[in-house]
């Protein structure tokens, strides 16, 4: 008796358990059967309103085709210039001569530094430039350029001439899952590339880059011309190690990306200058 009395306990709480579980179970899966009915719903709606009759067909659900998110871009015909060369050849100084003539622009860098040189100089010239990072605002009155570090590039302005320095950061993450560059800034300078609007966009970097630029711009539509430049001074390598610091004549440079080692520089009496 007191076995099956016991037997009969277990029997009845797992049937209880069992029923429990199977109650939750069909509670949640009308749970995920709604909100999948609601997902299709939305992504249903989106691709019936992306690919009506209007004059600008936007489909955020496609991933595949991302210069299609940038429409003011895209209607207009664009001509990118590249300027491909080395350092010291002359690439960004020909691309920002022509923002200074234009009549509204804006450039875009990897460092704070470089966006601050650029507004300095187009101020100097008497070209009214704002300076915009993301640490910091100074608006000029007046100004129809703008100097900014890429994350912070407007792609719903229209200009008639675009800067983009380093372009070999950017990075094709979506049509290839590969990358040329900054793998943690990449997609900044793959926005700038793909969304700002201007007439006319200068493009400066290493020449590596331009086989994966002229395959991003192919769908574009816009019109690729290359420039490629030479070192107007040459560089020659010491056939000697350089051995001790002492030996650093007037004029040299020392370059590190340790935070480590620049407060031991610092130490030894060296001016440094920090570039962010």
């Amino acid at each position: 008796m007191a076995s099956s009395f016991l037997f009969r306990r277990r029997v009845s709480s797992l049937g209880v358990v069992s029923r429990s579980l199977h109650g939750n179970m069909e509670h949640r899966w009308l749970h995920l059967e709604s909100r999948i009915e609601a997902l299709v719903t939305l992504v249903g709606a989106t691709r019936k309103f992306s690919s009506g009759t209007g004059t600008t067909k936007f489909d955020f659900t496609d991933l595949t085709r991302p210069h299609t998110w940038y429409p003011n871009a895209r209607r207009k015909h664009r001509k990118v210039i590249l300027h491909m060369g080395p350092t010291n050849s002359g690439k960004t100084h020909n691309a920002l001569k022509q923002l200074q003539s234009s009549s509204s622009g804006i450039y875009c860098g990897p460092l704070r530094l470089l966006a601050w040189e650029v507004a300095k100089r187009l101020n100097k010239a008497k070209v009214p430039c704002d300076l915009i990072t993301g640490q910091e605002r100074e608006e000029v009155d007046g100004a129809k350029h703008k100097a900014v570090t890429v994350e912070m590039a407007d792609v719903t302005s229209d200009y008639q001439c675009a800067v983009i320095d380093e372009i070999q950061a950017c990075r094709w993450f979506i049509w290839r899952l590969t990358m040329l560059g900054c793998r943690t800034r990449g997609f900044s300078f793959t926005r700038a590339l793909l969304g700002i609007s201007a007439d006319e966009l200068h493009l400066c970097g290493d020449p590596a880059a331009v086989p994966l630029i002229q395959e991003m711009l192919r769908v574009t539509g816009d019109e690729v011309e290359v420039q490629f430049y030479e070192r107007l001074s040459p560089l020659v390598p010491m056939k000697v190690p350089l051995g001790s610091f002492s030996n650093i004549q007037t004029g040299d440079c020392i370059v590190t990306f340790s935070r480590r080692n620049i407060y031991r520089l610092k130490s030894t009496g060296f001016i440094l200058g920090l570039i962010r």
